[in-house]
């Protein structure tokens, strides 16, 4: 094979120069040249203790030398600083690992995607570079990749570098990067069980830790090595640290004034001490009565707001009733927060409105067009298209990935944050089938509102009547659906409101009963027997077939999920309702109330769940003999009036 050839060829996890055609050569190991990379190596982290900066000197360094290093064996080497030692998660199992070890990775590739060449220059490079940062990266490789028939010999040899980079004086005045490479000497001697080694590590931990507390610097050099000394040893091994650690953690917990760093010092605390321990519970007080003093250190409405919120939930979420009481009485008496509206005025096309109400406009009599106005579709939509709308927009919002999102509601308090992908998408799926409604209600509202201006207003006892020969549905929710409807009439919003929204409840707990779904909960000593609320009713309705689009609809504009009205009218927060809103209440109520059956009725299950399915039916077409006979009848009732 020619030179050229050699220069150009291409290695599966091999790393190197570029060749005439532009692909990048591989690195052919040449044990000659491990010396003079070795050199290099020692060179290039003189004054560092992260690797990842030795290696940006690495190739800088390599151009200096005379003659020029070869360059695939300098790649080979700023490939092995290029790996990063990442520790676990406050709280979770201390230990630090070399990443990434497994791919798929751009860059650097993982480390057992190395080919044979690379995996032999690094092997070689361990027993030859003397510097403390590279041996320890070195032969932390070699040992990952099990380079050597004996790892714990190759263990040994890293634990004893990470030591020096965090002994020697005058290597870096970087913490961080000594407790990081301590942390992964503790996890290599525990994985190898190298006990004459641990007693080291563990005072050099000790060591760091005392000076990073007592100089109040670099909190997370300390969190580091104390959340490795103060952990709960594994089952049947004793715990490697004394008192000592847990002084040191006390005294971190006072020193410290940045609230992320007392909420991890208080979690470290409460993992080392034991739940319902004084200590454990002296920290969560700590860490509660930190959050409270921010809370009131702040001057924005809506950021004091949050943070008492926060430490309100905080405190409950440790059992510190007396803090959560204080939290929630500073909430409440909070300032009230200046709200930014945004309007935006838009022209609805007339054939939204005839495409939404089909044939609403040619209806000879009030009967017919509420019989129209009770046959229209969701107002919240196809939940299939608006999941697929909402996933789109997700996907880039760049926001909603980086920043907190909190959702205010009654009296300006925080109602929870919106936290994860899934909340996230949720939160935009609702966002969708608001707007959908919003707009849909104002449809509704409109059409309800003509009947009276068209036709006169129906009596009470008509519309009743109306009601139970048509769709033979409940009695007293029928009686309960006219009157809402009347009260809409003649302006009383509020009530109409108040009366609708508890039968949409009733309604699905009658056609589960009819079902004989097990819904009602037994009493058990103290907690009396009783039915769930709406949000546990809705799912077992689904699972009967029931329309998962109108389901969305009662869901977003009834709970928690969405508009909330439910409990805003259950809890007296209710208040001004206008046209709108009392329209898609009612909407809400008549969409089951009329598929409940009335006493003279028998239906048995697959009669009930076709109706589910289908809940509002089709609206029939009529003749024009009908329409000439329905316009006949409503100009003689009108001329009676």
């Amino acid at each position: 094979m020619s030179g050229s050839e050699n220069n150009t060829e291409i290695v599966n996890g091999g790393t190197g120069m570029r060749g005439q055609d532009g692909r990048r050569a591989s690195y052919r190991h040449d044990p000659a040249l491990v010396p003079t990379l070795a050199r290099l190596a020692n060179a290039a982290c003189e004054g560092v203790t992260d690797p990842n900066e030795a290696g940006l000197r690495v190739e800088k360094l390599a151009a200096q030398e005379d003659p020029p290093i070869d360059q695939p064996g300098v790649e080979g080497l700023f490939r092995a600083f290029t790996y990063v030692l990442q520790p676990a998660p406050v709280g979770a199992l201390p230990d630090a690992r070399l990443e990434p070890l497994d791919g798929p990775s751009a860059f650097p590739a993982a480390l057992r995607d190395a080919n044979d060449d690379l995996r032999q220059l690094w092997r070689d490079l361990a027993d030859e570079v003397r510097h403390p940062v590279a041996r320890a990266r070195c032969w932390d490789i070699v040992f990952t990749l099990k380079l050597v028939p004996n790892g714990r010999t190759s263990a040994g040899q890293a634990i004893r570098a990470y030591l020096d980079v965090a002994g020697t004086a005058g290597v870096s005045a970087d913490r961080r990067d000594k407790a990081i490479g301590l942390l992964r000497a503790w996890t290599l001697a525990r994985s190898v069980k190298y006990d004459e080694l641990t007693a080291e590590i563990i005072r050099a931990m000790l060591l760091l830790a005392e000076d990073a507390v007592t100089h109040q610097d670099d909190p997370y050099a300390a969190i580091l090595v104390l959340g490795a000394l103060t952990a709960p040893a594994p089952r049947g091994t004793p715990r490697a640290a004394d008192s000592a650690a847990d002084d040191l953690l006390d005294r971190a917990l006072a020193a410290y004034p940045q609230i992320h760093v007392i909420k991890d010092l208080a979690t470290l605390v409460r993992k080392s001490a034991g739940a319902g321990s004084p200590r454990a519970e002296q920290a969560g007080r700590h860490e509660v009565g930190a959050m409270l003093a921010e809370a009131e250190a702040a001057t924005d409405p809506l950021i004091i707001r949050t943070r008492f919120n926060d430490a309100a939930a905080a405190a409950r979420r440790l059992g510190l009733t007396d803090l959560e009481q204080v939290a929630v009485t500073r909430l409440q008496s909070a300032p009230r927060v200046s709200w930014s509206v945004f309007e935006q005025s838009v022209t609805i096309p007339p054939a939204y409105f005839r495409r939404y109400l089909r044939g609403f406009e040619q209806a000879a009599d009030w009967r017919h067009a509420l019989w129209i106005w009770l046959h229209t579709s969701p107002p919240t939509g196809s939940l299939q298209a608006n999941e697929a709308h909402a996933r789109q927009i997700v996907r880039q919002l760049v926001f909603s990935r980086i920043g907190r999102q909190v959702e205010f509601r009654d009296g300006d308090l925080p109602a929870r944050d919106i936290v994860g992908d899934d909340a996230v998408l949720d939160r935009e799926l609702v966002r969708l089938e608001t707007y959908d409604m919003n707009m849909k209600g104002r449809f509704l509202a409109g059409a309800l509102q003509q009947i009276p201006e068209r036709f006169a207003l129906p009596a009470r006892d008509e519309l009743e009547a109306f009601f139970g020969d048509t769709f033979n549905a409940a009695p007293t929710l029928v009686r309960a659906l006219a009157d809402a409807i009347h009260l809409y009439w003649v302006g009383e919003y509020d009530a109409c409101s108040h009366l609708i929204v508890p039968k949409v409840e009733a309604a699905a707990r009658g056609l589960l009963l009819e079902l004989n779904e097990p819904v009602y909960r037994s009493a058990v000593g103290d907690a009396i027997g009783q039915f769930p609320g709406l949000g546990s009713l809705l799912p077992l309705l689904v699972d009967n077939d029931f329309d998962p689009d109108w389901e969305r609809f009662l869901r977003t504009f009834l709970l928690n999920d969405g508009c909330n009205v439910r409990n805003l009218v259950a809890h007296g927060y209710a208040h001004d309702t206008g046209p709108v809103e009392a329209a898609l209440a009612i909407r809400a109520g008549a969409l089951l109330i009329l598929l409940t059956a009335g006493p003279a009725a028998e239906r048995d299950v697959a009669a009930v769940r076709s109706a589910l399915a289908t809940p509002t039916g089709a609206v029939p077409r009529r003749s024009w003999r009908r329409c000439l006979g329905a316009a006949f009848v409503a100009a003689r009732q009108e001329l009676r009036r």
